[in-house]
């Protein structure tokens, strides 16, 4: 069975919107198999860019990890600002690099609280090709897996969260958030291997990819005791233990 939708598929706008369409239909089906948060969880950030979280239980000492930031880091900013939280927030796109230069002149806390790394997540460390989005007057999300099948691409290091945690000192994450074009699955899949304690884990399973894939992955979470606790379209808010 295919992991991934073959570029064919990728091109073909029609199909693409016609396959974006059914997925409600599957995540109604699975927000049946939902448990309970065990905490109050609130969302955080701007409409585009915002994401449930934990508001009873996060402290300041919490280790955040958070993988693509675009144009968009009010949530991160959000975290930081409520909780005194550092948050370690990795993107090597140049306009996500230049967007948190931005806001580090307009908002402190992102001076105090935020460790930025201009690099993808990966499943190891290596460098890969970034593929352009298609855009309509905005820049879009650039991606490794190429999901909207194009050609235009640049060169970007990647690392695995497990160097990176080496590197930082951390031996445990309280929330790891992902929006990283279609990366999740291998990100996600590196740490369940590891294994790296992760307390919670919020993950935008990026379209079009076959609702299998993704369901064998929640698949996965499960048998490492990871519970499903929220859907949000396509954001994903899953808790450990």
């Amino acid at each position: 069975m295919l992991e991934y939708f073959p570029e064919g598929f990728l091109k073909n706008r029609l199909m693409n919107k016609g396959y974006r369409v059914m997925g409600p239909v599957w995540q109604s089906w699975l927000r049946r198999s939902m448990s309970a948060p065990g905490t109050r969880l609130e969302r955080l950030g701007s409409d585009y860019g915002g994401w449930y979280f934990p508001v009873d239980v996060a402290r300041p000492d919490w280790i955040i990890y958070s993988g693509g930031v675009g144009q968009d880091s009010s949530f991160d900013e959000a975290v930081m600002e409520r909780f005194g939280c550092t948050v370690h927030m990795f993107d090597p796109t140049p306009h996500a690099i230049e967007h948190v230069e931005a806001r580090k002149a307009l908002n402190a806390a992102l001076t105090k609280h935020a460790v930025f790394k201009p690099v993808g997540l990966w499943r190891e460390n290596t460098t890969l090709k970034f593929f352009a989005p298609r855009t309509n007057g905005w820049v879009g999300s650039f991606s490794v897996r190429n999901l909207q099948g194009m050609e235009d691409y640049f060169d970007a290091p990647c690392r695995s969260i497990p160097s990176l945690m080496q590197e930082l000192g951390h031996d445990r994450i309280d929330f790891l958030k992902l929006d990283i074009e279609g990366a999740e699955y291998d990100v996600i899949r590196s740490c369940l291997r590891a294994p790296i304690p992760i307390a919670w884990i919020a993950v935008e399973f990026d379209q079009p990819v076959p609702v299998w894939t993704t369901q064998a992955l929640i698949g996965e979470l499960r048998e490492r005791d990871y519970s499903l606790v929220h859907v949000d379209r396509w954001n994903f808010l899953f808790r450990h233990g």
